[in-house]
């Protein structure tokens, strides 16, 4: 009798500890996925520090869990790609991205957020490569004391509202600076036919040695301004970059020859078309400038054919 109450005792204690193990291996299981859906959740809205928290937690209901442990690392990879993009550092974080969609088991969430990332960066990219392009045809303009045309390319940019976004404050911040250079020199021209010819030729005379002293001095003039924070891929794409910029007045329409038509030429010809200067805009008297030297002829005999 002893025996089988022995037996029946031993069995007994056998079914508790395994309902207890089997319970307590339920409760574990059932806290590991709350905690898997609750890091997904996380993520949807944009809270990854407490998703990464909620990878760590279920990491300690199941050690060394594979899937836990890959979007954790997908997570990190994640919040470290879009602090590289804040910091404007587009190449870097354009990799970084493509590591994300690269781990085994990881969020289909972050996945699809990756690969819209890289989009927006290729695009970020473009424009910039663009806008580069327009601010430096500006900066040249600039230089040649094409101050109103300067500002015509200038205003493509300020008319774009894409380029008032955070990824380009600083392109904003040197067309800005490169505005107020170009007001200043328009300040600075007195136009022919006022009421004093010798102030004029003064002003064209102080505009000519001005940008003689900036060809001459690198650090004088526009080339203080500072530059656009580019990085060597973004420069090169830069000097690369052929597209169309719906220029209002294109490059080639300031050369004469290969070189830009100044303002001391343009100043010049209008003396010599007297009241009738007045009724034409700068880009006139370049055609007439262009027309005469191709013709051979004056720019007052191109203005009457």
């Amino acid at each position: 009798m002893k025996r089988w109450t022995w037996v029946i005792a031993t069995l007994v204690v056998i079914l508790l500890v395994g309902g207890y193990a089997f319970s307590r291996h339920q409760s574990i299981e059932k806290q590991y996925h709350l905690e898997m859906t609750n890091a997904e959740a996380a993520i949807k809205d944009n809270n990854y520090t407490a998703a990464e928290n909620y990878f760590q937690d279920a990491l300690t209901r199941r050690n060394n869990d594979k899937i836990a442990t890959h979007r954790l690392k997908q997570t990190k990879i994640f919040v470290n790609a879009m602090s590289q993009l804040e910091k404007h550092h587009f190449a870097t974080s354009k990799k970084t991205f493509a590591q994300v969609y690269k781990i085994h088991d990881g969020s289909q969430t972050l996945n699809t957020r990756a690969h819209q990332k890289i989009k927006e960066i290729n695009q970020v990219q473009k424009n910039r490569t663009k806008y580069n392009k327009i601010l430096k045809y500006a900066r040249e303009l600039n230089v040649a004391q094409e101050f109103s045309v300067s500002n015509e390319q200038l205003d493509r940019l300020f008319n774009d509202k894409t380029f008032k976004k955070g990824y380009y404050t600083d392109l904003w911040k040197s067309a800005k600076q490169l505005q107020k250079s170009n007001k200043t020199g328009l300040s600075q021209v007195v136009m022919p036919g006022s009421t004093n010819d010798n102030a004029s030729q003064s002003s064209a005379n102080n505009n000519s040695q001005q940008n003689q002293t900036q060809n001459n001095n690198p650090n004088s003039g526009v080339s203080s301004l500072p530059e656009p924070n580019l990085s060597s891929s973004e420069q090169q794409a830069a000097n690369n970059y052929s597209g169309s910029n719906e220029f209002t007045v294109t490059k080639k329409d300031t050369e004469l020859n290969g070189k830009v038509i100044s303002q001391d030429q343009i100043n010049q010809a209008r003396q010599q078309l007297g009241n009738k200067s007045g009724q034409l805009s700068d880009q006139d008297v370049r055609n007439l400038i262009k027309e005469a030297a191709q013709k051979g002829i004056s720019v007052s005999e191109a203005l009457q054919q």
